[in-house]
């Protein structure tokens, strides 16, 4: 599945004019990832006994959203990250400029793709532009960016810690869910959908803080900006055993919603397993 994604996010780079722009729009989205929030609105599809790849090139629009928010999270103005994805960041192969506007690109284009499908009916594509621009704007991600920018040698409480990574990390996958549900007209599962992604969202940004504690950057492929930057995480504030025994309860709490979605087998639970145990 993993490959089909890549193929039509190559099909979405050779739709766009020959530029330095379509150049860097290249270099951020071909250089790797797991593909996660594709894949994972995919695999709802699929549980759903409907075909996924009618819905390949909606189900990009989450990588392109995603990308977009690395590219910019690595900017000198943000986190100032040299390494993404084992590579250079954006910014320093091609120039700070270049990355703004690939980045508002990639944001643009999301909604574009999703508007223009001939799969979704128009009702479908409503749902899930306002869930996207719900999960994503200035009540999501891009509001969870500003807590984490404004923590930077800051203290701050465990809860305020978990406002800012359910905002920045876990709305997406949230979204990522709640878009297969749509597509698969679902909409009586949505809610169980979105309260897996707020507990798989959590365990995956939780989970990055103890393998930047524990990991290297070469292993990672990225920098470990937030020690650098002085940023709290779970194990800067509560320890690496605490912040292990909050994974071990949030995989209580997603067990639970994998069952009461049925989720039992198959290429769905396969993935989930695997963001459990990743290990960059």
């Amino acid at each position: 599945m993993i490959e089909k994604i890549n193929d039509a996010l190559k099909r979405y780079i050779d739709t766009l004019d020959n530029s330095t722009l379509k150049e860097g729009i290249t270099y951020a989205l071909l250089a790797g990832g797991k593909r996660i929030r594709p894949l994972l609105m995919l695999q709802v599809i699929e549980h759903y006994g409907l075909n996924p790849e009618t819905y390949m090139d909606v189900a990009i629009a989450l990588e392109l959203l995603h990308t977009y928010s690395l590219v910019h999270d690595d900017l000198p103005s943000m986190d100032d990250d040299t390494l993404r994805r084992g590579k250079p960041t954006l910014h320093i192969a091609f120039n700070e400029a270049t990355a703004i506007l690939v980045g508002d690109a990639l944001l643009t284009d999301s909604f574009r793709i999703i508007s223009s499908s001939l799969v979704l009916t128009s009702d479908q594509k409503v749902k899930i532009i306002d869930i996207l621009s719900s999960k994503t704007g200035s009540k999501g991600m891009v509001y969870g960016q500003i807590l984490d920018i404004e923590s930077e040698k800051q203290t701050v409480n465990l809860n305020h810690l978990e406002v800012m990574y359910v905002h920045k990390t876990a709305n997406l996958i949230q979204a990522s869910f709640i878009l297969g549900a749509i597509a698969s007209n679902a909409f009586n599962d949505i809610n169980n959908w979105e309260s897996l992604g707020h507990a798989l969202g959590l365990y995956f940004q939780i989970q990055d803080d103890v393998l930047e504690y524990t990991s290297t950057p070469e292993i990672l492929g990225k920098s470990k900006s937030d020690d650098i930057r002085k940023k709290p995480t779970y194990v800067s504030l509560k320890g690496l055993e605490y912040a292990q025994q909050t994974l071990d309860a949030l995989n209580i709490a997603i067990l639970e919603y994998q069952n009461k979605l049925h989720v039992l087998d198959g290429p769905l639970l396969h993935t989930i397993e695997t963001i459990k145990k990743r290990k960059a």
